[in-house]
Protein backbone atom coordinates (compact mmCIF):
# COMPACT_ATOMS: atom_id res chain seq x y z
CA UNK A 1 0.00 0.00 0.00
CA UNK A 2 1.63 3.36 -0.93
CA UNK A 3 0.61 6.74 0.85
CA UNK A 4 -0.97 9.40 -0.88
CA UNK A 5 -2.93 11.32 0.99
CA UNK A 6 -3.00 13.13 4.31
CA UNK A 7 -4.50 10.91 7.45
CA UNK A 8 -7.84 11.44 9.11
CA UNK A 9 -6.98 10.47 12.26
CA UNK A 10 -6.13 13.60 14.43
CA UNK A 11 -4.07 13.13 17.35
CA UNK A 12 -5.10 14.31 21.13
CA UNK A 13 -2.01 14.26 22.30
CA UNK A 14 1.96 13.10 21.83
CA UNK A 15 2.67 9.53 22.46
CA UNK A 16 6.15 9.47 21.33
CA UNK A 17 6.98 12.60 23.86
CA UNK A 18 5.22 10.88 26.27
CA UNK A 19 7.19 7.58 26.33
CA UNK A 20 10.21 9.34 25.44
CA UNK A 21 9.56 12.00 28.83
CA UNK A 22 8.48 8.57 30.83
CA UNK A 23 11.70 6.54 29.56
CA UNK A 24 14.21 8.91 30.57
CA UNK A 25 12.60 9.21 34.60
CA UNK A 26 12.05 5.73 34.90
CA UNK A 27 14.01 2.79 33.04
CA UNK A 28 11.62 0.23 33.58
CA UNK A 29 8.89 1.63 31.72
CA UNK A 30 10.00 -0.22 29.24
CA UNK A 31 9.12 -3.30 30.05
CA UNK A 32 6.30 -2.33 30.70
CA UNK A 33 5.67 -0.51 27.04
CA UNK A 34 7.91 -2.38 24.49
CA UNK A 35 6.22 -5.76 25.32
CA UNK A 36 2.95 -4.00 24.74
CA UNK A 37 3.88 -2.13 21.62
CA UNK A 38 5.50 -5.60 20.18
CA UNK A 39 1.87 -7.01 20.58
CA UNK A 40 0.23 -4.11 18.87
CA UNK A 41 3.01 -5.03 15.56
CA UNK A 42 2.32 -8.28 15.06
CA UNK A 43 -1.47 -7.62 15.33
CA UNK A 44 -0.78 -4.96 13.03
CA UNK A 45 1.10 -7.55 10.53
CA UNK A 46 -1.85 -10.16 11.26
CA UNK A 47 -4.46 -7.53 10.14
CA UNK A 48 -1.97 -6.21 7.43
CA UNK A 49 -1.82 -3.03 8.57
CA UNK A 50 1.26 -0.90 7.68
CA UNK A 51 1.76 2.56 9.76
CA UNK A 52 4.00 3.89 7.02
CA UNK A 53 1.47 4.44 4.70
CA UNK A 54 -0.52 7.22 7.03
CA UNK A 55 1.05 10.71 5.62
CA UNK A 56 0.93 13.23 8.63
CA UNK A 57 0.45 17.09 8.54
CA UNK A 58 3.98 17.40 10.28
CA UNK A 59 6.62 14.83 9.08
CA UNK A 60 8.09 13.12 12.25
CA UNK A 61 4.67 12.02 12.80
CA UNK A 62 4.84 10.09 10.27
CA UNK A 63 4.69 6.22 10.56
CA UNK A 64 3.48 7.03 14.56
CA UNK A 65 1.95 4.07 16.36
CA UNK A 66 -1.07 6.38 16.61
CA UNK A 67 -2.04 4.91 13.29
CA UNK A 68 -1.56 1.80 13.56
CA UNK A 69 -3.58 1.62 16.75
CA UNK A 70 -6.65 3.32 15.38
CA UNK A 71 -6.34 0.87 12.50
CA UNK A 72 -6.26 -1.98 14.54
CA UNK A 73 -9.52 -0.37 17.47
CA UNK A 74 -11.20 -0.29 13.21
CA UNK A 75 -10.07 -3.97 12.31
CA UNK A 76 -9.89 -6.33 15.61
CA UNK A 77 -12.41 -7.24 18.06
CA UNK A 78 -9.17 -8.74 20.31
CA UNK A 79 -7.34 -5.71 19.94
CA UNK A 80 -10.49 -3.73 21.53
CA UNK A 81 -10.90 -5.71 24.44
CA UNK A 82 -7.01 -5.95 25.29
CA UNK A 83 -6.79 -2.04 24.46
CA UNK A 84 -10.03 -1.24 26.68
CA UNK A 85 -8.61 -3.16 29.55
CA UNK A 86 -5.27 -3.04 29.44
CA UNK A 87 -4.23 0.51 27.70
CA UNK A 88 -6.66 2.50 30.58
CA UNK A 89 -4.08 1.18 32.89
CA UNK A 90 -1.16 2.17 31.27
CA UNK A 91 -2.30 5.01 29.79
CA UNK A 92 -2.76 5.49 33.99
CA UNK A 93 0.82 4.63 34.77
CA UNK A 94 2.15 7.00 31.85
CA UNK A 95 0.30 9.84 33.48
CA UNK A 96 1.17 9.47 36.68
CA UNK A 97 5.01 10.11 35.95
CA UNK A 98 4.45 12.83 34.22
CA UNK A 99 3.51 16.45 35.27
CA UNK A 100 0.45 18.48 34.25
CA UNK A 101 2.97 20.65 32.27
CA UNK A 102 4.31 17.76 30.26
CA UNK A 103 0.69 16.69 29.53
CA UNK A 104 -0.13 19.66 28.27
CA UNK A 105 2.66 20.09 26.25
CA UNK A 106 1.51 16.85 24.78
CA UNK A 107 -1.50 17.73 23.93
CA UNK A 108 -0.54 21.40 22.38
CA UNK A 109 2.29 19.53 20.20
CA UNK A 110 -0.22 16.99 18.65
CA UNK A 111 -2.73 19.96 18.14
CA UNK A 112 0.05 22.11 16.45
CA UNK A 113 1.19 19.04 14.70
CA UNK A 114 -2.21 18.22 13.31
CA UNK A 115 -2.67 21.47 11.75
CA UNK A 116 0.32 22.06 9.94
CA UNK A 117 0.61 21.71 6.06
Amino acid sequence: MVASETSHIVCKNCAYLLAKWCYQRHWWFRLVREPLLLGMRIMAWWHRIDARTHVANNRECNGCIRFMKNELEEKSPTFRFLNNSIGKRVNRLRDSMLTQQELDEAKRYAREANLLE
